[in-house]
């Protein structure tokens, strides 16, 4: 499904002395079937703009186009409960979205109030368990005695059940260990490669250098830039300007350029690296 923004603007508490303008003239296309890397400083307006892609929120101004669907500020949340099948939010807070007393509760949930019998949902449920990283046993747990981590995932299997067409994820590796984090970004990868559009808000650039084939900044309310990976980290002064933290392997290139070297900083592989390394060393 491909995504369009038109002018979209969000202002939140408008006509009010606590009013403040959060999007602002934002025009953006995301590509169907692309992994698209969201980024920029807290408050630039990317809690914003991924709410608006499932009608969370409604713009002030300006619409949005998801295939047959348009959002704009005459409709009414209801009209596009269907549109919350196709794109399926994971907050960067799980605890928001769990309210289930069990987790079997919590997941079957989406696909029963879409037409789905508690045999096929209890199906697809333990599917989508297996999925991230958890056996059937938790089913009837309380999602609340979970660790952050747990929860993180039971929030992504519950989305995951409604087998939506674009996956929004709001930081979703945020209290995961590293193995953990590692095993959901291969998850994301492996349904994006399944043909799904999925858009990663993230602070981490390993995680968008290794994993995402476009970048959207967002700055002050604004779209900045919406370039390719490999574009994007050959900008090193734009990055730094915006005190984004470089990916390792980036920050590397770019000691091993001040000495002599001259590598392209968009390389992501470190067998990449490391081949280019001993190409200039035996020149």
């Amino acid at each position: 499904m491909s995504i369009t923004f038109k002018e979209v603007e969000h202002i939140y508490s408008e006509n009010t002395p606590f009013s403040y303008h959060a999007l602002k003239g934002v025009n953006l296309d995301i590509k169907q079937g692309s992994m698209t890397a969201l980024i920029g400083h807290t408050g630039s307006g990317k809690s914003t703009l991924i709410q608006h892609i499932n009608a969370l929120l409604l713009p002030t101004a300006g619409e949005i186009h998801i295939d047959d669907f348009l959002i704009s500020v005459t409709d009414k949340p209801e009209t596009l409960k269907p549109l919350r099948k196709k794109a399926g939010l994971v907050f960067q807070f799980p605890e928001y979205q769990l309210f289930e007393e069990t987790i079997q509760k919590d997941i079957i949930f989406g696909p029963k109030n879409f037409g789905a019998t508690e045999e096929e949902a209890l199906a697809v449920a333990k599917k989508v368990l297996k999925l991230v990283g958890l056996d059937e046993s938790y089913l009837e747990r309380s999602p609340f005695d979970l660790s952050g981590g747990q929860k993180r995932r039971i929030a992504i299997a519950g989305i995951l059940a409604m087998d939506p067409d674009i996956l929004i994820l709001d930081e979703p590796t945020a209290g995961l260990d590293p193995q953990g984090a590692k095993e959901m970004l291969n998850l994301f990868k492996k349904i994006n490669e399944q043909g799904k559009t999925v858009i990663l808000v993230s602070h981490d650039m390993n995680q968008v250098l290794e994993y995402c084939d476009d970048v959207v900044v967002m700055n002050k309310g604004r779209v900045e830039r919406h370039v390719s990976v490999d574009e994007l980290f050959r900008e090193t002064e734009y990055l730094t300007s915006l005190s984004i933290d470089l990916p390792i392997i980036t920050s590397f290139i770019l000691e091993l350029n001040k000495n002599g070297f001259d590598i392209d900083p968009s390389i992501k592989d470190i067998n990449e690296l490391i081949q280019v390394i001993g190409g200039q060393i035996h020149e």
